[in-house]
């Protein structure tokens, strides 16, 4: 296995800004879910098809599993940001790139670790919302958004570290 330098990178501005993001969705879907709970039916939509349609229920206790997981996520993408030499990278890490890799690579973490949690807290609030109206559709263009950030994010990235070589 290659030996690779392990740095201390401090963290950017860039980094604490998309934490307070993260964290900011995750305790407001939180907080969503808990002043919504004495509302909620017992029945609520919990799976949307292809075009956005309701077609899975489940109990409204099934609304604390997105922020939980939401937690999960934040926590899990946090440490791994921490630990940026074991990563893959498309090319080999020398001690005159690492630096540079490693903090491409660190705020690839981090940005698909806010992008994931807006688009939990997304579909958190659809499904309350569908809850709340009994048979509502998941708003495409949103979700739409969403998934082009995550999969633009990644692109951007990769290549952005290719160029670093």
């Amino acid at each position: 296995m290659e030996q690779r330098p392990v740095i201390h990178l401090a963290r950017t501005k860039v980094e604490i800004i998309l934490d307070v993001i993260s964290l900011f969705v995750i305790i407001s879907m939180i907080a969503y879910v808990a002043y919504m709970w004495q509302d909620m039916p017992e029945r609520i939509p919990m799976h949307f098809n292809g075009k956005g349609e309701i077609d899975g229920w489940g109990n409204k206790m099934s609304l604390i599993a997105l922020p939980l997981i939401g937690v999960i996520i934040y926590v899990g993408l946090t440490l791994l940001s921490k630990v940026p030499h074991v990563y893959n990278y498309p090319s080999q890490i020398t001690p005159q790139n690492a630096r540079g890799q490693y903090q491409n690579a660190r705020l690839l973490i981090n940005s698909l670790k806010t992008v994931i949690v807006i688009l939990f807290g997304f579909i958190e609030w659809s499904v309350i919302q569908s809850g709340k109206e009994g048979n509502a559709d998941l708003n495409w263009w949103v979700l739409g958004l969403i998934l082009v950030m995550l999969f633009g994010t990644i692109i951007f990235f990769i290549i952005r570290s290719i160029k670093l070589k």
